[in-house]
């Protein structure tokens, strides 16, 4: 038998190639992709076997998939792989843009005609794949030129067209797999579609080794920091966001040894003794780099920032099952999908509940999904802003997502009634679609219109429905003011005295801005106002005494 050179670099070290995080996903490449191919020709053509020519790597952006391309070339012994970014095809003449497919393609053919089965690999690299290879017949191509088409056949028929090559391997990257043409994802053509995700705590561990790696080889890494901690406390971070991560610590720490005055110059005495510490590090994860697809505490807290005013048993109750069913979605796995319908009147405090569960949940991804940030928006703008907040929630193991005042995303109005039925469709679809496998979801959604929801089947979409009452009782009323703080003793008893035995109905909301007007007036008038606005709002009758 001759000799043959091995596909694979002997010196190949993955880790040491830069990737961290994708052990997995990288062992299955090689053994659809690559198995084949380190063994001898005599026997792949005694097996009738055909080599594997399509990679498709897709997923969230910063996540690694140019990088695993990149270096899966250098992995084999292989020539130069290449790079080709999917717009540059693309020519303003008619026919280039076929013509530029056909030219990547040339060298590995007239190799194969030349030595057969002997020939070497070619690889051929498209970032942005998405940019040439939409599905065909659809959106603006439909009612243009449609080059686009003519590309996807092009590429169609070059890798695995009647003339059939086995000595390519093509690998695409794309954000948008939904957007590629089908015919493109069958076998024998991109046959091996790998996802490559948000990394989980020990990817994160070897992505931050290889970034701080040098640091401690020079000893510039103090003895505080600790990998570990970093990897816990990164949730949700991508590959480029912990290279970014460990950018800004280490420009943190350069900051500290320059002089800035008239001139900036270094303190060449201090910066011999540089070292990145601990504090650089969570300096940095607080203050300069956030996930994409985490949680923006800006986001919720604006909806708890009065706290959470546990008046009576009922907040109790809710907090409690708020927990039971966070507890629920982490560690069921026959429900990774536990959605809760809050519902009760108006200024009952729902949402800054609903913002208290997911916030004591931990969750790495937390998302608030409020009519507020959709003012002006048409109805299929709505739609894809609301399934935007869904599929990022599907990109983390753990997620929570707060649909907020339910009726008004429906732009719900009793006159006629209106409600926006594309708006209600797509979220019925989606309260109802379990997360992909290994993903995990808890929805919470808030309403003041029960009736409403019930009337539009909607209730049948979440799997419990908590009700959230209002103060109905005047000593549920004078213990939400001690907890407050609001008022002096001598004043709560007076409250509480004009509210014997009398009818009370107000929710938190309500009840916080009532207080806040009576504390403006006088100290002698601050009880007066108080009980008289809460008769102004019919929030407490004279008229029921027991």
């Amino acid at each position: 038998k001759e000799a043959r050179q091995t596909i694979i670099n002997p010196d190949w070290n993955f880790e040491k190639m830069g990737i961290g995080g994708l052990d997995k996903e990288f062992s299955d490449i090689f053994r659809r992709a690559f198995a084949s191919r380190v063994f001898p020709p005599d026997i792949v053509e005694q097996m009738g076997c055909k080599h594997v020519k399509g990679i498709l790597l897709f997923g969230p952006p910063g996540c690694g998939k140019t990088l695993m391309a990149r270096q899966i070339g250098k992995m084999l012994n292989a020539r130069e792989p290449k790079v080709v970014n999917g717009p540059e095809i693309l020519n303003k003449y008619v026919g280039e843009s076929e013509a530029n497919i056909r030219k990547l393609f040339a060298e590995a053919e007239e190799e194969q005609k030349r030595l057969g089965a002997n020939s070497g690999l070619h690889i051929i690299i498209f970032d942005e794949l998405d940019a040439i290879c939409k599905q065909r017949g659809t959106g603006a191509t439909a009612q243009s030129t449609g080059v686009h088409d003519t590309v996807v056949n092009q590429l169609l028929s070059k890798i695995d067209g009647v003339e059939q090559l086995n000595n390519i391997l093509v690998i695409g990257m794309t954000n948008r797999p939904d957007l590629i043409d089908d015919a493109l994802m069958r076998p024998g053509r991109f046959e091996v579609k790998m996802e490559i995700g948000l990394p989980d705590e020990k990817g994160r561990v070897q992505i931050l080794n290889i970034h701080t790696n040098k640091m401690k080889s020079f000893n510039l890494l103090a003895t505080d920091v600790d990998i570990k901690e970093l990897a816990a406390e990164t949730k949700n971070y991508s590959g480029a966001e912990l290279e970014g991560l460990v950018r800004a610590a280490q420009s943190t720490a350069m900051n500290r040894h320059i002089k800035a005055t008239s001139t900036v110059e270094v303190d060449m005495e201090r910066a011999e003794k540089l070292q990145v510490t601990r504090a650089d590090f969570m300096g940095s994860l607080n203050n300069d780099i956030k996930p994409a697809f985490g949680t923006n505490q800006e986001d919720y807290s604006s909806y708890i920032m009065n706290g959470i005013i546990k008046w009576g048993d009922p907040v109790t109750h809710v907090l409690d099952d708020g927990e039971l069913l966070v507890q629920q979605t982490k560690n069921s796995d026959r429900t990774p999908l536990v959605t809760v319908l809050l519902e009760g009147p108006p200024h009952s405090g729902k949402t800054a509940l609903a913002a208290k569960i997911a916030e004591d949940s931990q969750f790495p991804f937390i998302k608030i999904c409020s009519p507020d940030k959709m003012i002006g928006h048409s109805e299929i703008s709505k739609c894809q802003a609301i399934k935007k907040v869904f599929d990022d929630a599907y990109k983390s193991q753990l997620s929570c997502v707060v649909v907020d005042d339910i009726e008004r995303l429906l732009d719900y109005v009793p006159i006629g009634p209106r409600f926006s039925n594309l708006v209600l469709q797509a979220l019925l679809v989606l309260l109802k679609k379990a997360p992909p496998k290994g993903r995990k979801l808890l929805i919470i959604g808030t309403t003041s219109r029960k009736d409403v929801l019930q009337e539009m089947e909607m209730l049948d979409a979440f799997s419990t429905t908590i009700h959230i009452p209002n103060i109905s009782t005047g000593e549920q009323l004078v213990d939400a003011l001690e907890l407050l703080g609001s008022f002096t003793d001598k004043e709560r008893a007076s409250i509480a005295h004009q509210l014997r035995g009398k009818r009370v109905w107000i929710g938190i909301k309500k009840l916080l801005v009532l207080i806040e007007m009576s504390l403006q007036m006088d100290q002698d008038y601050r009880v007066s106002k108080f009980l008289s606005l809460l008769r102004d709002e019919g929030a407490s009758s004279p008229l029921l005494l027991s």
